[in-house]
């Protein structure tokens, strides 16, 4: 029985839990201060899609040629920009004044997610 499985799961790779627990605290916060809930999950969600794409760019381009690897991260790239870009705007034009709480959780919990990827990089946690 997997039982660990999912545990296990999560030493090797803890960015989805912690950005489900960002996106959960985003709408406790916006909560808090009385702005949009749901916007403020949904842009804290979108920095999820964004590891979504980069994991599955990162399978894909590894996976050939020099160039491929390239052309796949530059794809993926901006694919990744489009995606936030018209995800804003629709938000925008659904609920311009949810657009704040978007805006707001989508930045908190994208640099928290960058500063995560920096601190589980291979070359921060091995030694010299």
């Amino acid at each position: 029985m997997g039982g660990n499985g999912i545990v296990d799961r999560l030493r090797q790779e803890p960015l989805p839990a912690l950005l489900l627990g960002l996106a959960c605290l985003s709408g406790i916060v916006a909560a808090a201060v009385g702005a949009d809930v749901v916007m403020a999950v949904v842009g804290a969600l979108l920095v999820t899609v964004i590891w979504v794409l980069e994991r599955q760019a990162a399978r894909t381009g590894g996976s050939g040629s020099f160039n491929r690897a390239v052309l796949v991260g530059l794809a993926g790239m901006a694919l990744r920009l489009a995606i936030v870009v018209v995800a804003f705007v629709v938000i925008a034009l659904a609920d311009r004044s949810g657009l704040p709480a978007a805006l707001a959780a989508f930045t908190a919990t994208y640099t928290i997610y960058l500063f995560a990827r920096l601190w589980r990089h291979p070359a921060v946690t091995s030694p010299r």
